[in-house]
């Protein structure tokens, strides 16, 4: 407690403010997503008894509701087309075998990107490359996003952004969907909930398989196979009028197998097709959340999640080649304790949390040299929001992290972290609004980053902590929001316009110290990322046409070199067309265009443009959609061969388009 104390008193002097997402099921609480509609309708968001919408929060956040809906009938096994919804935000793919991929925000690699579900850290790690490949969205009812540092209340790890997914809540609804694609996806989903006094409960069963896909026929897969299945079952209970909780568990088993072709069909290797790409994974979670409100006013809320995942990684390279093992497990913990409570002008949010990030590596290979690694965080934080009168709010806050790391080769480390935030909004007018803010951040180094998953984590050295120290992040944004409802209630126009720039001190990256061995160390450089993204929005009746585009420059710059961040484009514009027709009809039409980027051998490639086409018809209480995505047929292979000779030890290269070009799939949603 002397944390939350030192905490308050810092906090309280500078007279800061904050207010947390709301990211927690509550009987009392109520989120209004905005609609495609000519009306102005802002997130509206009461967290117990304090109700903020969007527009009245000085941290920039920007929500998908309806969104969901569209994204899941395009891709109803995973969140990574969803997430690309919003701009400066790009899904990475990092290996062509497996399929990994990561979430990039302003520039920034996938690890600076903190991935939240109801509230609960989703644990990256050993299996942050597969989470958003893992999670189906059919359970959820609203997305948000911060862009920037927010590592005040959610850990250091928030640099580039935060991504929060919210499931439902308890409702009458039963859903069944179903979807097949052209080039070898099926899936089945169930959604059932319900409400009955003070018991509710809702519950996903996803299964999901991909053939095999052979994009440019080349004898080597683009899409692996994969084998899913998911299950997300939580029950809500209501124990008196003041209090209140939930219980979830999340159960998973996935298997991915790419490569050779001939090799993955054949009952026996031979030197000729040999190359192999296999993995196994599984997850058991769990997640308590209680709820009381104080007879004065306020309300404390306590959580706890569990989580356990395993994952073996088997590349066979090529004939008379050693091949490549990993396997391990990865145990997680989150406990956390929250008071909050609202005013009539300000709101105050304090907590205590206790973090564990365990993986433990299992020696598939007698004499292995091990590289389990530890991370223990214990943390506090304080947070106010005040609104200084009717134009000005301010939000800040400050929190204290005390980390304890420990690997194989090197002793247990301990580093303090102070974690400042401010952020002030202001209302010029009822159409015209200001934000500007600002945060420091930080991340300890891991074994499990982007540049690790290609190598099938072969040969990579356990992380010494007596050599590394943590990357030290510093982030700043100002943001100017305008809406105008068109004459005669015609429709509605948003303008967005964002300026950012972050700065991280320290850089780490994989190096390779002998010809054998990679290890993560620090680059003796500074990673930078600044730019700017323009959002427009227009709605009249029923078409809604968005735009948005985002330039950035990432690049890591040292006492006498500047080079620019790889995979990262300067230039990009995403954007839709949505013609609804209420009960009826829904057409949307999306596209994407990205400039050149800058691969890590220097090699520059060419922009790219993609776009897709989806249609709903609603009869009754069942919806048919028909989904045309990448039409244009945009893939790496037509620039290019994804891997490098001898086919039998192959090689393969940078991700920096899609890979397995156009695609067609259809289904049904029948609701009753």
């Amino acid at each position: 407690m002397r944390f939350l104390t030192f905490t308050a008193i810092f906090s309280l002097g500078l007279t800061l403010s904050a207010n947390r997402l709301p990211h927690v099921w509550n009987p009392t609480d109520s989120v209004e997503a905005e609609l495609h509609t000519a009306v102005i309708e802002e997130v509206q968001v009461e967290a117990t008894r304090t109700n903020r919408s969007i527009a009245n929060i000085p941290t920039r956040t920007e929500v998908l509701t309806e969104e969901i809906d569209e994204a899941a009938s395009m891709e109803p096994s995973r969140i990574a087309h969803l997430l690309t919804h919003s701009t400066g935000i790009q899904v990475q793919t990092t290996s062509a075998t497996s399929n990994a991929a990561v979430v990039r925000i302003q520039g920034l690699n996938g690890r600076y990107t903190q991935l939240l579900k109801d509230g609960f850290p989703m644990y990256g790690g050993f299996s942050g490359s597969l989470d958003i490949m893992q999670i189906p969205p059919l359970d959820l009812r609203q997305v948000e996003y911060i862009k920037g540092s927010a590592s005040t209340l959610y850990g250091g790890g928030a640099i580039g952004g935060l991504i929060n997914l919210l499931s439902k809540r308890p409702s009458t609804e039963r859903l069944i969907h179903l979807n097949r694609s052209h080039i070898g996806a099926s899936d089945f989903n169930l959604f059932i909930s319900d409400q009955k006094g003070k018991i509710g409960y809702t519950t996903l069963l996803s299964r999901h398989r991909h053939q095999i896909y052979d994009a440019d026929e080349d004898g080597f897969s683009d899409i692996p196979g994969i084998q899913k299945w998911n299950l997300n079952t939580k029950l809500f209970y209501t124990l008196s009028p003041q209090t209140n909780f939930w219980v979830g568990i999340q159960l998973q088993e996935e298997e991915r197998s790419g490569g050779d072709l001939k090799a993955l069909e054949a009952p026996l290797p031979n030197a000729e097709h040999f190359y192999t790409d296999k993995q196994t994974s599984s997850r058991v979670g769990s997640q308590v959340a209680v709820y009381h409100t104080l007879p004065r006013g306020g309300q404390i809320t306590l959580k706890n999640a569990l989580n356990r995942f395993e994952r073996t990684v088997h590349i066979q390279p090529g004939f008379g080649t050693k091949p490549i093992y990993f396997s391990g497990i990865q145990r997680n913990s989150y406990s956390e304790l929250n008071y909050f409570k609202a005013q009539e002008n300000q709101s105050l949010n304090a907590g205590v949390n206790f973090v564990t990030d365990q993986f433990e590596e299992r020696p598939l290979v007698p004499s292995i040299a091990l590289r389990n690694q530890t991370l223990q965080t214990t943390g506090s934080y304080l947070n106010l929001l005040k609104d200084l009168g009717s134009d000005w709010s301010v939000e800040s806050g400050l929190r204290l992290d005390h980390v304890q790391a420990a690997s194989p080769i090197s002793k247990s480390k301990e580093e303090w972290f102070l974690l400042p935030r401010i952020s002030a909004l202001y209302r010029a007018s009822n159409r015209l609004t200001y934000r500007l803010g600002g945060g420091f951040g930080y991340r300890m180094p891991t074994l499990f980053n982007e540049e690790s998953e290609p190598l099938g984590y072969e040969h990579i050295q356990a992380i010494d902590y007596a050599q590394t120290r943590a990357e030290r992040s510093y982030g700043a944004n100002f943001d100017m929001k305008y809406a105008h409802l068109l004459p005669g209630n015609l429709g509605l126009l948003t303008l967005n316009q964002m300026f950012f720039y972050n700065y991280i001190d320290h850089a780490i990256g994989l190096v390779r110290p002998s010809d054998s061995t990679w290890a993560y160390r620090q680059l003796g450089q500074n990673a930078h990322s600044l730019g700017f993204e323009t959002q427009l929005k227009l709605t009249i009746q029923r078409f809604t046409w968005f735009v948005g585009y985002t330039y950035t420059d990432a690049f890591l710059e040292g006492s006498s070199t500047k080079t620019p961040a790889p995979l990262t484009p300067k230039h990009s514009v995403k954007g839709d067309i949505l013609y609804v027709v209420a009960g009826t009809w829904r057409i949307g039409l999306d596209y994407d265009y990205k400039s050149s980027q800058i691969l890590s051998d220097g090699w520059q490639t060419p922009s790219l443009f993609s776009s897709g086409i989806v249609v709903e018809r609603t009869l009754g209480d069942v919806v048919i959609f028909l989904n045309a995505e990448n039409f244009t047929d945009v893939r790496q292979t037509q620039f290019g061969s994804l891997l490098t000779e001898p086919y039998q030890t192959p090689q393969y290269t940078e991700i920096w388009a899609p890979l397995d070009g156009y695609f067609f799939n259809a289904g049904l949603k029948w609701r009753w």
